[in-house]
């Protein structure tokens, strides 16, 4: 009965070493890609050269970024143009765009996501990639940092590597030039220890605070009780630490690479009619309709590319007034524009492209036909717009000008919200007429315009809206000039 028991219960087998531990208990890696000279390559300049870049703060500009060669000058950031010129008189002085450097940020952030799927791009100047799953992949921690450097070097930016098991770590390590791979956290206190304060990304107060105590270094802080710390402090700082030793849970935010539509198809000949190989783009604007379906999303332009044999394809751009996912209307101002196309060669293959994708916006549906009038106007200006060319249809919008007749243009991109200003009649005339403002009613508020006085045209005047005996709405002034009168110049509707 014994032995029966013994052969049937189970019996505990020790697991292979080739076995993979399970994902969910693998300890966190992070590879931290940190560029010293982000905003300057993003800016366009040569950071191999003295060059620098400069932003107001405070209504005083100062310098923000600053190559090694102009370091070697003498030239710190913080420090102002002019007395960066002292020090070096070649230096080229660009002003900074963030927007440059988000673009530049994101750019990396997808290469990135060649290596890693967990991107993040929380730090200004850095990215982190989780990659501890990746290592066999890429054959090792040292063959990946290798090859993510020359990725990251063929976009045209230099990045230093370093690993660490968590993320404040390894931002640090990167951002002092410490290109080390740490991957047990219990190493990382012993290798951190001995950095300076300053390297902590401590407030400067705190860091000075902490500095008349004594302390100089992060094993002097770690040695420090805890409680003590906290309470004489704050908890901020035991927040640095335990992120800096790995023991912060929190995770960084991961990056996703914005959905992009490609898709393609062969035909069965080399055809040249229009109504012959349109089917093909029908199948494809389908095949688009259906992916932002599953995404929630609508494009705001997508590109068709007809192939054709041993010739460069035949590029259409459609550019949507509103983000739309209806393939019937996409198809429709699609057809317009190849109608319009002349074609060097019979089409082989169709392809369509869209990388402008963007949420998807319900529109509000009302009780009444109003909505229904406003789709039928907007699609009829996209297939107005598509027919005689993205110029044709122009917005009117109002410049930075007071004086009223210089104030109305016509531009590309509808006017943005402006501030409220007194009410403007729909008819401006373009030579005031001349009134008797003894026939005018007038409202009681009043306008005063005075103007131009640097550009050899100046104005001043004083607006006020009228009704005249007729009962017309007028807009009219009294110029302020020696010798000026009443004018009318515009009504109302």
């Amino acid at each position: 009965m014994a032995a029966t028991a013994r052969a049937l219960a189970p019996r505990y087998l020790p697991p292979r070493h080739s076995e993979v531990a399970p994902a969910a208990h693998r300890p966190k890696l992070w590879l931290c890609a940190y560029f010293p000279d982000l905003a300057l390559t993003a800016a366009g300049l040569d950071s191999r050269l003295a060059c620098a870049l400069q932003e107001t703060v405070k209504g005083r500009p100062s310098l923000y970024a600053v190559s090694q060669a102009a370091r070697l000058a003498g030239v710190e950031p913080s420090m102002t143009p002019a007395a960066a010129l002292a020090l070096c008189p070649g230096l080229q002085i660009q002003n900074r765009d963030p927007q440059l450097e988000h673009i530049a940020l994101d750019l990396l952030a997808d290469a990135g996501l060649d290596f890693s799927p967990w991107v993040s791009r929380d730090l200004p100047q850095a990215l982190l990639l989780e990659v501890s799953s990746c290592l066999r992949l890429f054959g090792g921690a040292e063959s990946l940092r290798e090859q993510l450097r020359q990725t990251l070097a063929g976009i045209g930016h230099r990045a230093h590597l370093a690993l660490a098991p968590s993320p404040a770590a390894a931002e640090m390590l990167a951002r002092l030039n410490l290109e080390v791979v740490v991957a047990q956290p219990a190493k990382l206190r012993s290798l951190l220890g001995p950095l300076p304060l300053a390297a902590a990304g401590f407030d400067a107060k705190l860091s000075q605070r902490l500095a008349r105590t004594g302390v100089q270094t992060l094993a002097d802080v770690w040695r420090l009780p805890r409680d003590g710390l906290a309470r004489r402090y704050g908890p901020e700082l035991l927040g640095r630490l335990d992120a800096l030793a790995g023991h912060d849970s929190r995770l960084p935010k991961q990056f996703h690479r914005p959905p992009r539509f490609t898709a393609g198809r062969e035909l069965p000949a080399e055809l040249d009619k229009l109504d012959h190989f349109f089917p093909a783009v029908e199948q494809l604007l389908e095949q688009l309709a259906e992916f932002l379906r599953r995404r929630d999303a609508a494009v705001q332009a997508v590109e068709l590319r007809l192939q054709h044999y041993r010739r460069p394809a035949t590029p259409v751009e459609l550019s949507l007034r509103h983000a739309s996912r209806d393939p019937l209307h996409c198809a429709r101002l699609l057809r317009e524009k190849l109608e319009r196309t002349p074609l060097p060669a019979p089409v082989l293959a169709v392809k369509l492209f869209s990388e402008a994708v963007v949420p998807f916006q319900p529109r509000s549906f009302s009780l009444f036909d109003d909505e229904i009038r406003e789709q039928d106007w907007q699609s009829a200006l996209e297939q107005l717009q598509s027919r005689l060319g993205h110029q044709a249809l122009q917005y009117p919008t109002a410049a930075a000008e007071h004086r009223p007749e210089r104030a109305g243009l016509l531009g590309l991109e509808s006017a943005a919200e402006q501030a409220e200003l007194p009410p403007r009649p729909l008819w401006l005339l373009t030579n005031p007429k001349p009134l008797n403002p003894a026939e005018l009613h007038f409202a009681q508020d009043r306008e005063r315009i005075a103007s131009g006085w640097w550009d050899g045209a100046p104005v001043r005047r004083d607006y006020r809206i009228a009704h005249d005996r007729a009962g017309r709405k007028l807009w009219v002034f009294q110029d302020l000039k020696p010798n000026g009168g009443w004018y009318c110049h515009g009504l109302f509707g």
